[in-house]
């Protein structure tokens, strides 16, 4: 990574903490923009070139998981079905770090439009997997259990995170996967 790739990740970084920090000080509605990039040292101005709108700060890491998501298609081939899903979710999984946590996940469940932007980039997750499988499967899978098996994936990664963040435990991906697996091992 170059210098200038480092300070664009510095700077992000920056944007998020000092998000993550003022909506727990002071709450998610009385936060503003300007506060934000005032707590990250940068200019509101800098703040849109990183996030089109506050909101978009709370799901900063969801958006990285969609990008290593796409990314990791191109580098997955696997035998079946089921050994691709792991792979893949077990590469996005782990290029980020920044899962919610429960502040973050009270902040996302009391507000109707976060709820909805949380919906809509879980359905892009799904509908990415689906659309992949179809192509990689198409002996093996048809359009309705592509996305059968990718809305599968999609909650049952989802039910993970929450439970985990409920009982301050680490994610257990593997024993998720492998529940996945068992449930899904007609696709061999």
């Amino acid at each position: 990574m170059g210098l200038r790739e480092e300070k664009k990740r510095q700077t992000r970084a920056a944007l998020i903490a000092a998000a993550a920090t003022l909506f727990a000080e002071r709450g998610y509605e009385a936060t503003t923009v300007a506060d934000i990039a005032a707590g990250a040292n940068v200019s509101t101005r800098t703040f849109f070139s990183y996030f089109r709108a506050k909101e978009d700060v709370l799901f900063a890491g969801t958006d990285e998981r969609l990008a290593a998501l796409a990314a990791a298609f191109a580098d997955v081939s696997a035998a079946t079905p089921l050994e691709a899903l792991r792979r893949i979710a077990a590469q996005v999984m782990s290029a980020s770090s920044d899962l919610p946590g429960p502040d973050r996940l009270a902040i996302l469940l009391a507000r109707p439009e976060l709820q909805a932007q949380a919906m809509l980039r879980l359905l892009a997750a799904q509908r990415l997997i689906g659309e992949w499988l179809l192509r990689a499967y198409p002996s093996r899978l048809d359009a309705t259990l592509a996305r059968a098996v990718a809305g599968a994936l999609v909650g049952a990664l989802v039910g993970t995170v929450l439970g985990s963040i409920e009982s301050g435990t680490a994610p257990d991906l593997d024993r998720t996967l492998r529940l996945l697996e068992d449930g899904l091992g007609t696709l061999g």
